[in-house]
């Protein structure tokens, strides 16, 4: 049985976290002996990075330190800590998730014959500097979320083909799953039930342009007043970017506003969309929650913009647009007009979602990338 380490140096449910632990998961059902070693202190705010782990049957080593940032005592008593481990067991690979993590399993394995994998979350690729450069010169294999990322990397880094692969972000497709009916969703956000529901989930922040959406929103409304927006999310310009603009341009009752919401509210909140949107990639670049929309059966509309392009398959699980106004509110407006067109392409997208994006296709994706390695 192949054993592999896998390492996340932060404490927060941010970011790769939800990623990197169901990929821990997906792997063990794919008989993977897998073990996550994650940061143990979260100061006075609970652990979810552990607490989600447990949940997971996954029971974390809680050994080492594995701040999110560099602490060169730290990183040094982690690289001690973790190279006695390896040399204690026998780990066939040690897969990294984040840049601290990355740096300090670098250094655990030299001179050990374990290759280091590292997963990126960067929709256009790593940041181009020496310390990412070092990182990895020491890696056996960078797993990239987009074709976009793994061009950059192999040119900015100079790695070998051989050395760099894209292995599509997954997302857990029974949780998004049209079939899981949640009654009275609408009436939860104050939407009538006959609306023509355009949905987004972003951070209402003042570069996510939620400017161009409400000026299509508006213009929407104009031929067909039955439509209305449903931003999910919260954000620390929210009146500025949403709830002002929205009151000034007199559409303040169509735009509805969940606040941070998650588990079955999440899901549910999704339900309602009959229309996805998707402008700019946030903090997450490898843009989950687009994933998410489409494997909720929804069909997706998205700016050209980071690796949006490669989640949506342009006139079959949504519309790919360049990001003005005008082809924007086209592309919607059109799917309002047409169930049936939304209907034909929502079925594409869940289709797609489940052959592409599922867990266990990643996790058997990943295995085989471990294999490859041990047998070289």
């Amino acid at each position: 049985m192949m054993r592999v380490l896998h390492l996340f140096s932060n404490c927060k449910w941010t970011g790769p976290a939800e990623p990197a632990l169901n990929l821990c998961a997906a792997l063990r059902e794919q008989g993977v002996e897998t073990e996550f070693a994650c940061a143990p202190d979260a100061g006075n705010s609970v652990n979810r990075v552990v607490t989600s782990a447990r949940e997971r049957g996954i029971t974390p080593i809680l050994d080492f330190h594995l701040k999110k940032h560099r602490h060169p005592f730290k990183n040094l008593e982690d690289v001690r800590g973790i190279r006695r481990l390896l040399h204690a067991e026998q780990f066939d690979v040690v897969h990294c998730h984040l840049d601290n993590d990355h740096a300090i399993a670098g250094r655990a394995v030299r001179n050990m014959k374990i290759p280091l994998v590292r997963s990126s979350y960067e929709g256009l690729g790593l940041k181009e500097d020496r310390r990412h450069q070092r990182m990895l010169d020491r890696s056996a294999l960078l797993i990239e979320p987009s074709e976009i990322a793994r061009q950059h990397d192999l040119i900015t880094f100079g790695l070998a083909e051989d050395r760099v692969t894209v292995v599509p972000g997954a997302i857990d497709t029974h949780r998004f799953d049209p079939k899981r009916v949640t009654e009275g969703a609408r009436a939860r956000w104050g939407i009538p039930e006959d609306a023509y529901v355009v949905g987004i989930v972003a951070r209402m922040q003042t570069h996510r342009h939620f400017e161009d959406l409400l000026q299509v929103m508006r213009q929407l409304i104009d031929v067909m007043p039955n439509a209305h927006l449903l931003i999910v999310g919260r954000g620390t310009h929210q009146q500025r970017v949403v709830e002002h603009p929205a009151r000034d341009m007199g559409m303040a009752d169509h735009v509805h506003i969940t606040g941070f919401i998650d588990g079955d509210a999440f899901v549910s909140a999704i339900q309602t969309m009959d229309t996805g949107v998707y402008l700019v990639p946030g903090s997450d670049g490898t843009c989950r929650a687009a994933r998410e929309i489409l494997s909720m059966g929804k069909p997706l509309v998205v700016a050209d913009r980071g690796m949006l392009r490669e989640i949506v398959v342009d006139g079959e699980s949504g519309v790919v647009t360049d990001g003005s106004v005008a082809t924007l509110f086209e592309a919607i407006h059109r799917l309002g007009q047409d169930p049936e067109k939304r209907h034909t392409m929502g079925h594409k997208a869940r289709q797609h979602a489940e052959q592409h994006f599922a867990l266990a296709a990643q996790a058997k994706a990943v295995k085989a990338l471990y294999t490859q390695l041990r047998a070289r």
